[in-house]
């Protein structure tokens, strides 16, 4: 067993740990629950998970345009995630916004699945993380709607 396969096997996890935050998330949205707890936890450990393997797996094969994509989009989906959480808490968001939120860092999260398990070049994986995106927003549609109503 090699430090690279414990390096991928960690970074994997991580990923998983974002997808597991998204998921809590979407069902405190639902429930009117507050996730903050869990993402103050597992938060922080899904960051180390995914930074740290992932820098170490970059430098071990080199930089790629979907390894600088998924940096990338990482940043955007912690960013808007701490965003959406501190507004939603103080009570500055709606859950209509909260959830359009949601879904773009799904639609981004899928993205980057897809990036790194395909591995495209620099515009594949950006058109793949655009077109994931898209997607989520299309099913944001109703809640845009219901926003603007109300």
């Amino acid at each position: 067993m090699s430090l690279y396969a414990i390096a991928l096997f960690a970074h994997v996890v991580g990923a998983v740990l974002v997808f597991v935050l998204l998921t809590v998330e979407g069902v405190g949205l639902r429930s009117g629950a507050a996730a903050a707890s869990v993402s103050r936890v597992l938060g922080p450990i899904s960051a180390l998970a995914i930074l740290v393997p992932g820098f170490y797996m970059a430098a071990q094969t080199g930089w790629h345009g979907w390894t600088a994509v998924g940096l990338a989009s990482y940043a955007v989906i912690a960013g808007l995630g701490a965003y959406t959480g501190i507004n939603v808490m103080r009570g500055k968001m709606s859950t209509g916004a909260a959830a359009i939120s949601w879904l773009v860092r799904i639609g981004i999260a899928l993205g980057v699945l897809f990036d790194m398990t395909v591995k495209p070049d620099l515009v594949g994986s950006i058109v793949a993380v655009v077109i994931a995106v898209a997607v989520a927003m299309a099913a944001a549609v109703p809640t845009v709607r219901l926003v603007r109503a109300g």
